[in-house]
């Protein structure tokens, strides 16, 4: 008899769920279920004896059959939990998928059983475990940079400003989400603030207009960085380094361990700006698998 079911939402004991992600080191603040359930309704799990290990789902069904897609504002999903569990959580993941018309996410590599459906993805993490660590030479002359300039004063960002000036932003970059994906980071913003997990801090500049924002959830110990902002004066003395850098200061008065997710990316310009703060790659894939007819395969891909 295998240990490891399929649960549907419906079924979840989201109080297990959550007690398992604040437990383990390696799970993200977007994997609680208050986030998921803004960024995924619906979405479902494989666990493992009553949750001592789980995979998160994130299936939907539609005219074309059934889909398996990573929602936005959730960036890479594993098995957390006892690890013991992997090769019943993979066995059952590859029958899962055997009925899916598309299928696209990003998980480990020793997860996917079909690795020809796979390509390398990357993210960047920050990993600080010996007291407060001084930032790099890159950083450290963005920190000064903004304490020239007088701009070192920290605010918390509205979630309305803040959605309006990413969305501006990115529109300008001409890399936009989608309208109902604004919706919902707000939504996420709200949510995970009041619920004690997530904020918003920024910085003015002396006409008291905000120059940037970053938009972090935190749980002990791990802090996730779901997306930021900046304009040109920002941009000009480095005040998302020195954000960031107060940040972790702030977060380190709690832990003595303290696990900074970038988000990441495979573009060598966002990595690197990641790794000014000595962050370093962590290898992982997208599973991708597309058997959508072939008009609609054009339109729909990863």
């Amino acid at each position: 008899m295998t240990l490891v079911k399929h649960v549907l939402h419906q079924e979840l004991d989201l109080e297990k769920w959550d007690a398992l992600i604040l437990q383990c080191t390696v799970a993200d603040p977007f994997l609680l279920s208050s986030w998921l359930n803004v960024a995924a309704p619906g979405w479902s799990a494989l666990v493992a004896d009553d949750y001592k290990a789980v995979f998160p789902v994130f299936s939907n069904k539609k005219l074309l059959g059934m889909f398996f897609d990573l929602p936005n504002f959730v960036q890479k999903i594993s098995l957390y939990g006892d690890q013991g569990y992997a090769d019943e959580i993979k066995q059952q993941l590859t029958i899962l998928q055997q009925n899916f018309k598309y299928i696209c996410y990003t998980t480990d590599d020793t997860l996917v059983e079909e690795k020809q459906y796979t390509s390398p993805r990357r993210h960047q993490l920050l990993e600080l475990k010996e007291g407060i660590r001084f930032p790099t030479k890159v950083w450290g002359r963005n920190i000064r940079k903004a304490e020239s300039a007088a701009l070192t004063t920290l605010s918390a960002v509205p979630t309305d400003f803040f959605v309006r000036a990413l969305q501006k932003e990115l529109k300008e970059k001409g890399n936009p989400y989608k309208q109902s994906d604004y919706i919902i980071l707000q939504q996420l913003a709200d949510m995970s603030i009041s619920q004690g997990y997530g904020f918003i801090e920024g910085i003015k500049d002396a006409n008291g207009t905000f120059t940037c924002g970053q938009f972090y959830t935190y749980i002990h110990g791990r802090i996730y960085l779901v997306a930021c902002f900046s304009n040109d004066t920002a941009r000009q003395h480095s005040l998302l380094h020195y954000l960031l850098y107060k940040i972790i200061q702030q977060k380190y008065e709690q832990d003595g361990i303290l696990r900074i997710h970038f988000g990441g990316s495979n573009l060598p310009v966002i990595a690197d700006f990641n790794k000014n703060f000595g962050a370093q790659d962590e290898e992982f894939v997208l599973v991708y698998k597309n058997k959508l007819p072939f008009p609609f395969r054009i339109f729909k891909h990863a």
